[in-house]
């Protein structure tokens, strides 16, 4: 996977990936993601100028029984060097791009905290409709078509 909109470059995890992701986690990471895993193994990496910046992914665990048959559940993460720079909605919007690809999926979902204002302004800037909450957290779907 490679796709840019010429700011942004979502690439493939490659080796040492998985430690700059790590080392990035910080207390706001903690706070609206907790721990994290051991191993980050995400769909893609943010790129910006040739620099890790972040990452985005998506989930459809059988776990998540809130989610339709077609719907992916989307993550990101922009590192804390790189604040309020466009860089999470960006990425949003190219992987809802990818998903449109993928002929799985038909919906993409965030769920986010009420108290995260950052991915409460990429929600509506990338069009995400809230639905409405789910334990506690607000669910926003979109079409990806």
């Amino acid at each position: 996977m490679d796709v840019t909109d010429s700011v942004i470059n979502l690439r493939s995890p490659r080796d040492g990936d998985a430690s700059l992701i790590v080392t990035a986690r910080d207390e706001e990471f903690r706070r609206w993601l907790g721990p994290g895993p051991g191993t980050p193994n995400p769909t893609a990496c943010i790129v910006v100028q040739g620099e890790v910046v972040g990452w985005v992914d998506h989930d459809h665990e059988p776990e998540h029984d809130w989610l339709d048959a077609n719907e992916a559940n989307l993550g990101y993460f922009v590192f804390a060097e790189h604040p309020r720079k466009g860089y999470a909605a960006r990425s949003v919007e190219l992987f809802v791009h990818l998903l449109r690809g993928d002929k799985r999926y038909t919906t993409a979902s965030l769920l986010i905290d009420p108290e995260n204002g950052p991915s409460l302004a990429v929600a509506r800037r990338c069009e995400f409709v809230l639905v409405g909450e789910l334990n506690g957290q607000f669910y926003f779907t979109r079409s990806v078509s």
